[in-house]
């Protein structure tokens, strides 16, 4: 799997983890305290976010980061 690959299927889902969670793309940029534009971007696989937003982001989504970033078994 080559990295724009793999930064799709991470940002593919956290938008799938976010939304059985219930939580809107607002609700976890207003929790985070980020723009919505680069949250948009990581879920469209766009960005590269650093280990520091994701351990945040796995938090706010109450799942292990090392869950969050497992593809293992994720399409």
């Amino acid at each position: 799997m080559d990295n724009k690959e793999f930064l799709k299927k991470i940002g593919l889902k956290i938008k799938v983890i976010r939304s059985l969670k219930g939580l809107s793309q607002d609700d976890v940029v207003n929790k985070l305290d980020i723009d919505k534009r680069y949250y948009s971007k990581v879920e469209r696989g766009l960005t590269n976010p650093t280990l520091l937003y994701l351990k945040n982001l796995a938090e706010i989504l109450d799942v292990n980061l090392e869950n969050l970033i497992n593809l293992k078994n994720f399409q």
